[in-house]
C-alpha cells in the first residue's frame, strides 16, 4: 500500500493520536496527560498479569489447603444403628431417588474456579483503580487548563 506524500505513516500517526508527538501547539498539560495514559496503560499491561497471577495461585493453594482439612462429622453415629444389616426394602430404587454412585455426585467448585474467579476480580480491581487514578490526573490537569486560560485572557482581553 503506498502512502501519500503528506499523509502521516503508521508510528507518527499512532503518536499523534497518543498526543505524543511534537506539535507546538499542543500544550504541556495535553502532553502531560498523554503520558500519564500511556503509564498507566504500561503498568496495566505489565502490573496485570503478575497480579493476575500472583491471585490465581494465592487461591489455588487455599483452595488446596481447605481440601486437605477433614471436615468434622455433623452428627454422630449410635452403635447399634451399626449393628443392623440393610434389608431390600432400604436400598433406593432408581425411579424414586435417582442412580447411586453418579460420577457427578458430590462435586463442588474446583480450586481451578477459584483461582480464575480471583484472577479476574484482580484484573477488574486493577482496572478500576487505574481508572480512577486516570480520572484524578485528568481532573487535577483539567484545572490546570483553566487556570492557564485565565491567565492568558486577562493579558490578552484588555487588548
Amino acid at each position: 500500500m503506498k502512502t501519500r506524500p503528506g499523509r502521516p505513516r503508521g508510528l507518527t500517526r499512532l503518536a499523534r493520536a497518543l498526543g505524543l508527538d511534537r506539535n507546538p501547539l499542543r500544550r504541556a498539560t495535553d502532553r502531560a496527560e498523554a503520558w500519564i495514559r500511556v503509564g498507566l496503560l504500561a503498568v496495566f499491561l505489565i502490573a496485570g498479569p503478575v497480579a493476575a497471577l500472583g491471585a490465581g495461585h494465592w487461591a489455588y493453594h487455599a483452595g488446596i489447603t481447605a481440601a486437605r482439612v477433614p471436615a468434622e462429622p455433623t452428627h454422630r453415629i449410635k452403635p447399634a444403628a451399626l449393628q443392623q444389616t440393610p434389608t431390600i426394602a432400604d436400598l433406593p430404587r432408581v425411579g424414586q431417588e435417582g442412580r447411586t454412585g453418579d460420577r457427578w455426585e458430590g462435586t463442588g467448585p474446583s480450586a481451578r474456579t477459584g483461582e480464575v474467579l480471583a484472577a479476574v476480580m484482580t484484573l477488574a480491581a486493577m482496572v478500576l483503580a487505574l481508572l480512577a487514578v486516570l480520572r484524578l490526573a485528568v481532573a487535577f490537569l483539567s484545572r490546570r487548563r483553566l487556570a492557564a486560560w485565565e491567565t492568558a485572557w486577562s493579558r490578552i482581553g484588555p487588548q
